[in-house]
């Protein structure tokens, strides 16, 4: 499945590799000698809290001279009212669109003119602001994420126009049956309860959101106490910690006080099938239930499982029984997805209309499967392996490190996550890998979701629940 917003992200994504390339050939241009600085090395040099409670974590990076900043600010949709779904979204895509230092055109003007990348979004979790700038240009890339974190002025030429940017994307998401069987999974499992609805919100929400709502939300939602800052980069830590207590240490926005979140779902006790019509040869499919927290104590046995399971590409069961052996479909994965709180578990799959029940049913049964019996030893081993040998990926850009490490703050997975990350891995048993598939999966209690013609897929066995619009939304308790 490639969602709308995957497919935004890819593009941002290559746009950013392109200016990476380009930010190091003027660097290698301007001092051939860069490319010998040093290695990297995936440590945070030092760790701060400024007065106003905004947590700084600065990593001196030498390999090549560009600084990149990532900060987080907690909330993001999960602390989108029940009534304005896409509010943290709307607000967030406002926050790089001009400030009390400069407006839309010359933030954009000014990044291009530098090479640099800067950029602002929402997650499930947080609101995220941006910046990949040369080592050299440090001070104006954190110029720009101070100003747009404290000082946003939500212009209203530019609320309208990413209003009808957010309209425009959600429109052509219901072309997109993949986004449209996502949108109704998380709707089925966990209706008004955080992460129920799509991070854009919808668009009856859109519409009627005002700039007062973007301008009170960031006033409530967004203080310092609440955002982590990571600096990573060619940039003596000294000057990096000056610069960050000049630009960040004065944002004064004392945090509201927050119910945090609507109360998380209770797990479902019995399967519920889900439909949404579309005149599809393909129909495309969605099963899956509640997860675990990021903090969850089984998250390293989980990964180990689930790798298993469907994460393993062509190792993993799903795709071998049902692509391999029964070549029902091109692709299958599955994924935890462990949030601030217990994010989905989902297993993901396209198939022809005519055989979505037969698929569906092989899924069932390798969830079943795993459930009741674990996983064999060399499927164990072949996953610590496979887990082990590509996490160094994750370290082998500025970029990369920058995400990393303001993820692991605020997880609160501690500063030795990265140096016993392989350890905790390879300890998974496979006694483990049993007691969380039987903690963890209830393959009598999948929320199934298709997008396909509902007459046909009727004809097949597969009908709605009781009680499931047939939009695929939940109804309002």
């Amino acid at each position: 499945m490639r969602r709308r917003g995957e497919r935004a992200s890819a593009r941002r994504a290559l746009g950013r590799w392109v200016r990476v390339l380009g930010l190091l050939l003027a660097a290698c241009l301007s001092n051939p000698t860069t490319a010998a600085a040093g290695p990297r090395t995936a440590a945070v040099d030092r760790r701060i809290t400024l007065d106003n409670g905004l947590r700084l974590l600065l990593s001196r990076q030498r390999s090549v001279p560009i600084v990149a900043i990532e900060c987080l600010v907690d909330g993001g949709a999960r602390v989108d009212p029940a009534t304005r779904p896409g509010l943290a979204g709307f607000t967030a895509a406002l926050l790089d669109e001009g400030t009390r230092q400069h407006s839309s055109r010359e933030i954009a003007q000014l990044a291009d003119s530098l090479g640099g990348s800067f950029s602002a979004g929402a997650a499930e979790d947080w609101i995220n602001v941006s910046a990949f700038f040369l080592a050299r240009d440090f001070e104006t890339a954190l110029e720009l994420v101070a100003a747009s974190l404290s000082t946003p002025t939500f212009p209203p030429e530019e609320v309208e126009r990413i209003r009808r940017q957010i309209l425009g994307s959600l429109e052509a998401s219901e072309d997109e049956p993949g986004w449209v069987a996502n949108r109704a999974f998380l709707a089925a499992l966990y209706g008004q309860a955080p992460y129920g609805h799509p991070i854009a919100g919808n668009p009856a929400t859109v519409k009627a959101l005002r700039r007062e709502d973007l301008v009170a939300f960031h006033e409530d939602e967004m203080s310092p106490e609440r955002t982590i800052c990571v600096i990573v980069g060619d940039v003596e830590v000294q000057t990096m910690e000056t610069n960050a207590r000049r630009l960040l240490g004065d944002w004064a926005a004392p945090a509201h006080d927050r119910a945090d979140t609507r109360p998380a779902p209770l797990p479902p006790s019995a399967p519920r099938v889900v439909v949404v019509d579309r005149p599809l040869e393909q129909a495309n499919v969605v099963l899956g239930q509640s997860g675990v927290s990021r903090d969850d104590p089984d998250y390293f046995p989980l990964l180990v499982m689930n790798h298993i399971l469907g994460g393993g590409g062509f190792t993993s069961r799903l795709l071998d029984t049902v692509r391999t052996r029964a070549g029902l479909a091109y692709g299958v994965y599955s994924h935890f997805i462990p949030n601030r709180l217990p994010g989905p578990f989902e297993i993901v799959l396209q198939t022809k209309v005519a055989s979505t029940a037969q698929a569906i049913d092989l899924v069932r049964r390798e969830v079943r499967r795993m459930h009741d019996t674990g996983a064999t030893a060399d499927e164990l081993a072949a996953a610590q392996d496979y887990l082990t040998g590509n996490f160094p990926l994750r370290l082998d850009s500025t970029a990369k490190l920058a995400d990393l490490f303001a993820r692991i703050e605020y997880f609160g997975l501690g500063p030795g996550y990265i140096t016993t990350y392989a350890e905790r891995v390879r300890a998974v048993s496979s006694a483990d890998v049993k007691r969380v598939a039987q903690a963890h999966l209830r393959p009598d209690a999948l929320v199934t979701v298709v997008v396909g013609p509902r007459e046909t897929l009727a004809g097949s066995g597969i009908v709605e629940s009781a009680g499931m619009p047939s939009n695929g939304a939940v109804a309002a308790p």
